[in-house]
């Protein structure tokens, strides 16, 4: 099978744009066919970069999809305690570390992992990865003893929205990208959840947000005014916070216009738009502080050991 790299958008893919050019370039352009042997070699390893997770960002995964295992099998009658969800954490935590250091990590295979720091050479500490895991305990702590958990559980199933419901939707012939942590009906209305591992960053959220309740006035039919969106923070200093977005038309129609100027600026690099072709040269280089933490400065800077 022969697969087309589709022009879509999401929010994470406006924020690289935004970041820098060039490694929005590589992340959604340059990796493509990066997963075929035959493949130049470049292209082979900035698939392989593409992959690469920082601890910061891998802490925030793994506490989402322990979450998420945590409601689907409590929709489907089996509930996991506490213990045992931490206990799936610590596994997934040392096997994912373990693995990055023996480094076994290739970007063929979906399960393995491979930190940032480790491709790099930058040393994580025994003391790091000790605040990594406290952080990850309690970002999971926090959320099975919270009230939002308990009204979720109270809260019949058949009125949970499934996340398989949460995948794209078509805005103006462009496909939007999103994921939804948890969502479900109360009455006529329909409360949306997104946990925060991190600080708060309620200005940089809404967008998302937005992104949120647009989906589901689009998808289901229901009105702005019937959305509310909640964002709920689980880590150190911030647990059991929540900003609630409220949402109406007026809202929504601001975040359809964002929508449409990101997507008109990515649009505008590239060489066809029909065909979504875009060549590495025609995106600039945003050389500065954000090129230490980049996944892609061994096929992106000169001398990028220094």
């Amino acid at each position: 099978m022969v697969f087309r790299n589709e022009f879509s958008w999401s929010k994470s893919r406006d924020g690289l744009f935004k970041e820098c050019r060039r490694k929005y370039f590589f992340n959604h352009y340059g990796f493509w066919n990066g997963w075929i042997a035959a493949e130049d070699d470049r292209v082979k390893r900035i698939y392989y970069l593409k992959k690469l997770a920082t601890k910061e960002v891998w802490v925030g995964s793994i506490v989402h999809e322990v979450i998420e295992f945590v409601l689907r099998k409590f929709r489907v009658g089996e509930d996991i305690s506490l213990s045992h969800a931490l206990a799936i954490l610590r596994k997934r935590f040392d096997s994912d570390f373990e693995i990055s250091r023996l480094k076994e990590y290739t970007g063929f295979m979906s399960k393995a992992h491979r930190f940032f720091e480790d491709e790099y050479g930058i040393d994580i500490s025994d003391e790091e990865r000790g605040e990594l895991m406290k952080k990850a305990e309690t970002c999971l702590t926090n959320f099975f003893n919270s009230d939002i958990f308990m009204e979720i559980r109270q809260t019949p199933v058949e009125d949970w929205i499934t996340l398989e419901d949460f995948l794209s939707f078509d805005f103006e012939g462009t496909q939007v990208y999103l994921s939804i942590d948890f969502a479900m009906r109360v009455g006529n209305k329909v409360i949306l959840y997104d946990w925060k591992t991190g600080g708060e960053r309620k200005a940089d959220y809404e967008l998302q947000l937005g992104l949120y309740a647009l989906y589901v006035a689009e998808k289901f039919g229901i009105p702005a005014e019937n959305i509310t969106a909640k964002m709920f923070y689980l880590g150190l200093g911030t647990e059991g916070k929540v900003d609630s977005f409220e949402v109406d038309s007026e809202r929504l129609e601001e975040v359809r216009q964002v929508l449409r100027e990101s997507v008109l600026g990515m649009k505008k690099l590239l060489r066809d738009v029909p065909s979504n072709e875009a060549v590495e040269e025609d995106f600039e280089k945003s050389e500065g502080y954000w090129c230490s933490r980049c996944n892609f400065r061994k096929v992106c800077l000169e001398g990028w050991e220094s």
